[in-house]
């Protein structure tokens, strides 16, 4: 439950109007006064609505984008920037305006959406990934708070825009299969991942149709600072000449296989998920269409704060379909 600012004068031995007069930092105020208050805020989790006095609306016109645990990722990655772009194109045509929350760690990442929330300061988030248990949802979600996934939800009535993953993984995998290849290997990012599970679970279902075994060596997860290395050290480690095919889980991991091949002398086919078609040399791309799942994030966001605004409580489900695109 949202702490409210009666409760903090309670605790410090003040009037509310003199906790409102330390929220604004009113010179009329001792220090010591203002050392209480503030200790009260601390205690109690308070999080002062910083635009109060402009809210008479009851709309801040902005809205907020949580990135991944590993924010380098969203820079490097082309699909962010990509859905990035499609969530700015609506939310100028609705007068809205972004706002980041990234953080060191979980603890950090949890301080910025708890001052977000309380703080009155965005009117809805949008989650750009999706990883199970995730602590920054349930706030969220606990807190009634007008929000979505970019990706699937774990948890039961969570509003969502997504590809379907599971569906795109195996329509990978089934295009090299088609041409008669068995050795497909599977390489990919962060294993925590929704997205990576999803589409390794289309992967596997494709050889388990065609009747080809798992080969768990064909099979790399890889996780750092530059997915293209992790990747590139990560094929070290697999049996280069037993491999007919690659599906990758994105351009990123895609880079890192072709660096490693070339080095290794050697040309094996790819196919890799992109929004865009890839500056590197792939036999094919699952397009997952990212500008229209960025501005389908935001069209859906707005109407989840529309209904919050008028205690209606509705889940939405939006899947955006893919394409595979051949060189």
């Amino acid at each position: 439950m949202r702490v409210t600012i009666k409760e903090v004068a309670k605790l410090a031995g003040v009037s509310p109007s003199t906790v409102t007069r330390v929220v604004q930092n009113k010179s009329t105020i001792s220090d010591e006064t203002k050392k209480r208050v503030r200790a009260a805020m601390k205690e109690l989790d308070y999080h002062p609505n910083l635009n109060a006095r402009s809210l008479v609306s009851q709309s801040t016109q902005v809205i907020g984008l949580v990135l991944p645990d590993d924010s380098d990722v969203f820079y490097q990655n082309p699909f962010f920037p990509t859905v990035l772009r499609g969530i700015s194109q609506v939310a100028s045509d609705y007068d809205y305006a972004i706002q980041l929350s990234t953080g060191q760690d979980e603890k950090h990442r949890l301080e910025n959406i708890k001052q977000m929330i309380f703080g009155k300061r965005v009117d809805g988030l949008i989650f750009l990934y999706s990883k199970p248990n995730d602590p920054l949802v349930e706030f969220a979600a606990s807190n009634q708070f007008p929000f979505l996934i970019l990706g699937k939800a774990v948890l039961p009535f969570i509003s969502l825009v997504d590809n379907d993953n599971i569906k795109a993984g195996y329509d990978a995998t089934k295009y090299f299969i088609d041409q008669g290849y068995r050795k497909i290997a599977f390489l990919a990012g962060n294993k925590e991942l929704v997205v990576s599970q999803d589409r390794f679970a289309g992967y596997k279902q494709a050889l388990k149709e065609a009747a080809i075994p798992l080969n768990e060596s064909l099979v790399k997860f890889s996780f750092g600072f530059l997915l293209e290395d992790s990747i590139y050290k990560s094929m070290e480690k697999m049996p280069i000449n037993e491999i007919e095919a690659f599906v990758t889980s994105d351009s990123m991991a895609a880079e890192g296989a072709l660096q490693y091949l070339k080095d290794k002398d050697q040309q094996l086919p790819i196919i890799t998920f992109d929004s865009i078609k890839p500056r590197i040399d792939v036999e094919a791309y699952i397009d997952i269409n990212a500008i229209e799942l960025g501005k389908e994030s935001f069209r859906t966001l707005f109407q989840i704060i529309k209904d919050s605004k008028e205690n209606k409580h509705i889940c939405y489900r939006q899947l955006i379909q893919h394409t595979i695109i051949t060189r």
